[in-house]
């Protein structure tokens, strides 16, 4: 009786398997270099009390127990806050409102497009050159752009320090304007990939266009505007760099956000190792505000296969 040979298995050649991890190879080292390792330099360093004198001591959680007793922490935590908060409800808002009017609404007509480009134009402008505008537009002197409108029309008769009254109210408007195309061209891309056929069938349905976009359009728009809802938030919590040019965190520390105070003390004043520290804790709430949004939108339920597919 014969006795039966079982099929050799095919051994792929080691260089084949290694394919892979030499083309991953000099991504990896730039992500090492320019990402990791900064990473864990400004972990050690937040545990340091290193200056201007760089010669850096081991302290512990001196930097850490400093940030919990720095008497400016209530006012710029509050400043992050409510600049993070009210920049992604009102950019968010404006951006649903822009895609489902241009790609629904007046979608495949010239004016929808001509619409959406000048959303794009603050996102593309240098932003030294966009902080200038604004500086501009609320200058406090009569030749401020603001002002002299104002006193044309008789409004006022003395110019209005704009910065000083409502500087934050200013960096959330510029921040504003500037972010929306960013979430316009997502929500708007998802809004264009619903099938015709839905609309068609919804209207021969009866369906309002109120149910259109409650029961078609949003539910389609859940993975869009939980990423632009967490890409965008951490963004508006870490930034520091168009409100240190248009404010530079004043007046009185009214317009400081946790990013742009680490900024600061790092680099202004030479307190890297409390800088450290405090951008440790930017990071900190950052993951903290990802984690909440991953289980406000129901992550794991929008990763799970479709009932079709099963």
């Amino acid at each position: 009786m014969e006795s039966v040979v079982p099929p050799q298995r095919y051994k792929k050649p080691l260089t084949k398997k290694l394919y892979p991890y030499f083309f991953i190879m000099p991504f990896a080292i730039l992500v090492f270099i320019f990402f990791v390792l900064p990473a864990v330099a400004t972990i050690v360093m937040s545990f340091t009390d290193l200056n201007a004198s760089m010669k850096p001591k081991f302290i512990g959680l001196t930097n850490f127990t400093r940030i919990f007793n720095d008497y400016n922490l209530p006012l710029i935590l509050w400043n992050t806050a409510i600049f993070a908060i009210l920049s992604l409800l009102i950019s968010l808002l404006f951006a649903l409102i822009i895609s489902i009017a241009t790609q629904y609404f007046l979608k495949g007509k010239v004016s929808a497009v001509i619409y959406r480009v000048l959303w794009l134009i603050p996102s593309i402008i240098p932003a030294v050159v966009y902080v200038t505008f604004w500086k501009y537009v609320f200058d406090p002197t009569e030749e401020g752009f603001l002002n002299n409108i104002m006193h044309q029309l008789g409004i006022v008769s003395d110019p209005v320090s704009w910065f000083t009254k409502g500087a934050m109210a200013i960096v959330i408007l510029a921040t504003i304007v500037s972010t929306i195309s960013g979430g316009m061209i997502l929500l708007s891309a998802a809004i264009n990939s619903i099938p015709e056929d839905l609309y068609k069938a919804a209207r021969v349905d009866g369906a309002s266009e109120k149910s259109v976009i409650f029961k078609i359009i949003l539910p389609t728009l859940k993975w869009p505007l939980m990423y632009i809802t967490i890409s965008e938030l951490i963004g508006f919590v870490s930034s520091y760099f168009f409100i240190m040019l248009l404010t530079n965190g004043g007046p009185m520390r009214d317009t400081t956000t946790l990013s742009l105070y680490a900024f600061q003390q790092a680099f202004n004043l030479k307190y890297y190792g409390y800088g450290a520290a405090v951008s440790l804790i930017v990071v900190f709430i950052s993951f903290i505000l990802t984690l909440f949004f991953l289980r406000l939108f129901d992550f794991n339920q929008m990763i799970k296969p479709s009932r079709i597919e099963d």
